[in-house]
């Protein structure tokens, strides 16, 4: 990784109109890459762009919402057939909220699809679909969480479905394994709390310590 060049790459961000995701999308794109900017709100989306180009980098964006498989797999499936390839997938959408014991299960569950469902299924699609071509290389980076790997208060539905994720993510990546699968990289991202925007009253409230910068 230590000679790895974003010059040129084809990226896709999910939840990359703003937080951690507009943060790594930026990056990237100030590096050379084409950024393909994925979230459900395009008003966000055309302002997470025009951002980037400000900064001298190029972006595309593609309202899709994670939780509706078949927007997010006909985004990924438009932009490879466009390029040709898929350099790539940060699987960053998803959100905290906080939930004690007096959230309807209905919630905590929600929750868990929005965090955990959805982004593993993305990348197992990605996988099956990159499988076959093993002349195509892409890199897969999981957002994950400090929650991942401890446990903490008001994390009813957020803990279980980073865990479940993270767990599911080892699962597939020892599969690719076992099944000899070379072109399909895939990294996990374990951030604390990360002051963006949506972050700033739960910060305030107390509801969650310690931010790091974006």
């Amino acid at each position: 990784m230590a000679d790895y060049t974003f010059q040129n790459k084809i990226a896709v961000v999910t939840g990359g109109s703003e937080g951690i995701g507009f943060g790594i999308a930026n990056t990237i794109a100030s590096q050379g890459s084409l950024v393909y900017l994925i979230a459900r709100n395009p008003e966000n989306l055309e302002k997470a762009k025009s951002r980037i180009e400000k900064n001298g980098g190029k972006a595309e964006i593609k309202p899709a919402d994670i939780t509706k498989f078949e927007q997010i797999r006909d985004v990924i499936d438009s932009v490879y057939q466009k390029h040709n390839r898929l350099d790539i997938f940060v699987n960053n959408a998803g959100t905290w909220k906080g939930q004690n014991l007096d959230t309807q299960f209905e919630e905590i569950w929600k929750l868990i699809e929005l965090d955990m469902k959805a982004p593993y299924q993305i990348a197992h699609y990605l996988t099956q679909k990159f499988k076959s071509l093993q002349n195509k290389e892409i890199k897969i980076l999981t957002v994950a969480s400090q929650a991942a790997v401890k446990v903490f208060e008001l994390g009813l539905g957020y803990g279980p479905a980073k865990m479940g994720l993270v767990s599911a993510l080892h699962h597939l990546k020892k599969q690719m394994q076992a099944e000899k699968v070379s072109n399909i990289h895939l990294y996990n991202l374990y951030p604390n709390t990360v002051a963006t925007e949506k972050m700033i009253e739960a910060i305030k409230s107390g509801n969650v310590q310690d931010p790091v910068s974006l």
